[in-house]
């Protein structure tokens, strides 16, 4: 299993952060409409991200939420056949809950920095830093939460899906 370091903080100062990460200028970009469907299942976590409605990918996760800065261990499997597995899972799983997003993704190397406008949720920062080493990724991930200015009281131990069923606006319509 490939594995990162990431942590994720609402944001008050979208605008001011992207100038931050700009700054920076290391980092290619993408920018994608994301459909993550969570399905229920007995140990750590499965979704199908659905990418501009053109591909997918299946994405096994195990993380604990009990920090703010969280290590993620995962597999992944892309695919062209996003709606025909959608239906295989779905005979298989119930749904837990549907996340949709627009997200800017600057990427460098192993890391991975996401600028997130969440239906239902506002706005997020994520940073991923893939792993060989955790302590090379401990480092990168300190100076990245120094360069973009981030308060590690603001962190949020919990997933967007997790947000939304404790908001009580969870979706089961995938819209693609």
């Amino acid at each position: 299993m490939a594995r990162n370091l990431e942590i994720k903080c609402r944001l008050d100062n979208f605008k001011i952060v992207r100038k931050r990460i700009l700054e920076i200028k290391r980092f290619a970009f993408l920018n994608e409409i994301q459909v993550d469907v969570y399905y229920k299942i007995k140990k750590g976590r499965l979704k199908l991200r659905i990418i501009n409605s053109e591909r997918g990918s299946l994405i096994f996760y195990e993380r604990k939420e009990k920090t703010s800065k969280r290590i993620s261990n995962y597999l992944i499997s892309e695919t062209e056949s996003f709606k025909e597995l959608d239906a295989i899972l779905r005979r298989q799983f119930e749904v837990l809950g549907i996340v949709h997003k627009k997200r800017d993704i600057y990427l460098e190397n192993n890391i991975r920095i996401h600028l997130d406008s969440v239906k239902g949720l506002g706005k997020f920062l994520e940073i991923e830093v893939v792993y060989e080493s955790l302590i090379k990724a401990k480092k990168q991930m300190e100076q990245l939460i120094v360069a973009l200015g981030l308060d590690e009281k603001d962190f949020i131990k919990a997933s967007y899906s997790d947000l939304l069923i404790n908001k009580n606006n969870v979706s089961t319509k995938t819209g693609f």
